[in-house]
């Protein structure tokens, strides 16, 4: 995936204020070529978006990061590994309670994941 800085939107408008909603739009598409990357690799898909913000954020003064990095959250950034695996452990219990509202036609084995019964 191409994590260079983005000329196509500019986070910063022409009053040097930061542009939320543009912001937003490069996060976007950042995800979205993380995702179409990473498949079904949360973990990966985590790392590598993870990447492209940091690359994006260098051209945004430091005073805009803590409000980008907020933003950016929401497509699961994690600044450490500790986030990655905290946000790992969010996604897998969010999978597992879609599996058991699914009732008891689907089972759940800690070790060996869910299967009908």
């Amino acid at each position: 995936m191409n994590v260079e800085p983005t000329e196509e939107f500019q986070a910063i408008d022409a009053q040097g204020r930061f542009d939320e909603r543009a912001w937003r739009n490069i996060c976007a598409r950042i995800a979205v070529a993380t995702s179409k990357d990473c498949r079904q690799f949360f973990d990966q898909y985590v790392k590598v978006f993870s990447a492209g913000v940091d690359v994006q954020l260098k051209s945004l003064p430091s005073d805009f990061h803590p409000a980008a990095l907020r933003i950016a959250a929401q497509w699961d950034y994690a600044q450490t590994p500790n986030d990655i695996a905290n946000g790992i452990r969010e996604h897998n219990l969010a999978v597992m309670e879609r599996i058991r509202a699914l009732g008891p036609s689907v089972s759940i084995d800690n070790n060996q994941g869910a299967h009908a019964d």
